[in-house]
């Protein structure tokens, strides 16, 4: 049971970390969902300056009965098309959460809205970003690796081309006959010998 309890413990804690660790972001501000004032700074111009994360959320709010925010497709988002959409919201205070990373694209449902620059696009970072550039440096690395192992090559081979010569080397006076003639000196030697020794063994018995 302590066990049990201790994990359970464990995991509210880390859902408190990330509970902790995301950010809720109010659309428009004080201002809210609407459309932009002739000089309140733009939606998008708002989201250029702010990192969003994945975790993070959006805070929508606007009057419930003449507006809404719809998630579209980016060539929807162009047109102000509010007849197709993949979310609708309409309840006057909507929390989206940011759950990928990439492009989110939100329009208001109000299509002459829409044309008055209420809409938004907000950019989420992944963490998985940076991976792609930590493999071009890897097979670069490879490369010159691959370069030290061809010069270590050169050294490898050399011990080996000694190796043939030194062959050839033991190999040649045998070819020349120089360690033949020792040995061929040898065996003449020994039958010589042997033959004088059977001729006084010969002779003694002889005589």
């Amino acid at each position: 049971m302590a066990a049990r309890s201790c994990g359970l413990g464990l995991a509210c804690f880390v859902l408190l970390m990330a509970a902790a660790g995301a950010t809720q972001y109010k659309v428009g501000g004080d201002n809210g969902w609407a459309v932009p004032g002739a000089t309140a700074e733009s939606f998008n111009t708002w989201a250029e300056k702010t990192s969003f994360q994945i975790g993070d959320e959006l805070l929508f709010v606007y009057p419930k009965d003449k507006d809404s925010v719809l998630l579209v497709e980016p060539a929807d988002y162009n047109a102000c098309n509010t007849s197709s959409y993949d979310k609708q919201f309409d309840d006057g205070s909507t929390s989206f959460a940011l759950d990928r990373a990439g492009a989110f694209f939100f329009i208001s449902g109000v299509e002459a809205n829409c044309r008055a620059n209420e809409k938004l696009i907000v950019m989420v970072a992944g963490a998985a970003a940076p991976a792609p550039g930590s493999p071009s440096p890897t097979p670069s690395a490879p490369a010159p690796s691959g370069g030290g192992g061809s010069a270590k090559a050169p050294p490898s081979s050399s011990p080996k081309a000694p190796a043939p010569k030194n062959s050839t080397a033991k190999g040649a006076p045998s070819s020349t006959g120089g360690g033949g003639d020792k040995n061929g000196a040898g065996l003449t030697v020994a039958g010589f010998l042997a033959s004088f020794v059977g001729c006084v063994a010969y002779a003694t018995l002889a005589f």
